[in-house]
């Protein structure tokens, strides 16, 4: 039988392709990012714009700092709620790695964060991955719920919303349809996997793969199957957006904006959209572009408002670097290990250790 090529070229080829196809992206994004910051730099006075950061009142970045870490106790308590079927991991353990998962959001295309944030839970604690990314999916469904709402709320209560009805219909529609049929699935699906006539006309690959990781794919389905859970979940989130409306304001309040509620929380419903479909690595260009918008719509002008997305862009992202950093040296993760496939502390299939049944 002939044996694969394990000489040190054939190992180096896909990670040199994998190389490519990564400067690629990062090339694009930049040039992207470059190109919608120039943008936005061209439509404003630069001295009007450092003028508004020469009189920013700093003071108030310690108090977005404070509730900014609130926001991220919230986040790693929804997701513990979550994992109450898939297994049992250290609160302390969930929160470090959220915060290098926002760490490596903001400094790696494409939300690899979200990835890593899987690998360390799933390497440190045994964890299945299937029921971990499960987890997170569900969890997903219910922050598109809420975010739908809030969106709406933002039509409500200024002017002017941030995106056309028919966009908010579209968001609306998918969300729902989607958690219905999360909801329907997650109750009809029995805790075994099925020996259903449909399944056998699968290879015999898949099959193997769907036995093994099918239990850890209906535990990590719990959030939504569970109505306790459920409901505390969506009480959760819902807090999570008040806090995260209440940065912004902190934010708002350094650089002297005076403007409504319904701004602040079109700011945040901006916010939220920019991060769940990230364009740029770390956002970079498309929260300045989008802001700027935003908060023309109420008058602001767009000096203030680029110094507004600028400076909390800025500070945002050296709180995520910093206290990721503090994270990944509390755990002793090393960069190398954020997004390792495999550990043989965590396996797909079976049980994990300290796994509810």
């Amino acid at each position: 039988m002939p044996q694969p090529d394990s000489s040190p070229l054939a190992a180096k080829a896909p990670r040199s392709a994998l190389g490519r196809v990564l400067r690629s992206a990062w090339t694009f994004q930049i040039a992207f990012a470059a190109a919608l910051l120039a943008l936005a730099a061209w439509q404003v006075d630069l001295g009007d714009l450092l003028h508004t950061f020469n009189h920013a009142t700093y003071g108030w970045l310690a108090v977005a700092f404070a509730i900014y870490l609130g926001s991220r106790v919230v986040h790693t308590i929804e997701w513990q709620i979550t994992l109450t079927k898939v297994g049992h991991a250290p609160f302390g353990g969930l929160l470090g790695a959220t915060l290098i998962g926002t760490l490596v959001n903001a400094i790696i295309p494409a939300s690899a964060g979200e990835a890593a944030k899987v690998q360390i839970v799933a390497n440190r604690y045994g964890l299945s991955r299937t029921g971990v990314i499960t987890g997170r999916g569900a969890e997903s469904l219910v922050n598109a719920l809420i975010m739908v709402m809030f969106i709406a709320i933002s039509f409500a209560l200024p002017a002017a919303g941030v995106a056309s009805g028919g966009v908010l219909l579209l968001m609306a529609g998918g969300a729902i349809a989607a958690f219905a049929f999360a909801a329907i699935s997650s109750n009809l699906m029995p805790k075994a996997y099925p020996e259903w006539r449909v399944f056998k006309l699968l290879p015999a690959a898949l099959q193997g793969a769907m036995r093994t990781r099918w239990l850890s794919f209906h535990e990590g389905l719990e959030l939504i199957r569970n109505p306790r859970l459920l409901l505390f979940a969506f009480a959760l989130n819902i807090f999570g957006w008040l806090v995260d409306l209440a940065i912004i304001w902190a934010y708002g309040q350094a650089f002297h904006l005076d403007v409504s509620l319904g701004a602040y929380l079109s700011v945040t419903v901006a916010v939220a959209i920019i991060t769940v479909f990230p364009i740029t690595f770390g956002n970079v260009g498309t929260f300045e572009f989008a802001l700027l918008h935003v908060l023309r719509l109420y008058g602001v002008p767009g000096e203030q408002a680029l110094a507004f997305a600028v400076g909390m862009h800025v500070i945002s992202t050296a709180f995520n670097v910093g206290l990721g950093m503090i994270a990944m040296w509390m755990m002793g993760i090393r960069p190398g290990e954020l997004l390792r496939l495999h550990s043989n502390a965590a396996k797909d299939g079976g049980a994990a250790p300290g796994a509810r049944s």
